[in-house]
């Protein structure tokens, strides 16, 4: 299945890996926003605009969790990827509220291959409506 022409919004605090993952997302064939602040990326955001939402687990202001429930609230059929920098602590920290979260959670560093395939392959799996309300329920 194409997944070219989807849209991704990507939100880290890190300027330079926004505009990295920006600008190999779209060579492949996908529109992208970024923004370096959650609090700008809430007050521009549009329901039915994005297919995925790459979110930074830690950031100044809202971190990626929260920000995912608000934006969640505003287009409940949008889909997460975390992208973290934190240790492997953090996240099993994140697991007491979130069970599911270490199955959409993206390392850093990252090849941009590696970036690529999640990517095509979260976006391929979660096109029919019935698992999208399944990966919904879990978060």
């Amino acid at each position: 299945m194409s997944t070219k022409g989807k849209t991704i919004l990507i939100v880290d605090d890190e300027e330079d890996l926004n505009k990295l993952f920006k600008t190999f997302l779209e060579i492949n064939g996908y529109k992208v926003d970024t923004f370096t602040d959650p609090v700008d990326a809430l007050y521009y955001f549009r329901k039915n605009l994005y297919d995925l939402a790459l979110l930074d687990l830690k950031m100044p202001k809202m971190d990626g969790i929260k920000l995912s429930k608000k934006l969640k609230n505003i287009d409940p059929a949008l889909f997460f990827i975390f992208i973290t920098g934190a240790n492997k602590e953090y996240i099993e920290h994140l697991k007491r509220d979130n069970p599911e979260i270490e199955k959409i959670v993206i390392y850093k560093p990252i090849w941009l291959n590696e970036l690529r395939s999640i990517v095509h392959t979260f976006l391929s799996k979660n096109q029919q409506p019935h698992d999208k309300k399944q990966l919904l329920m879990t978060l």
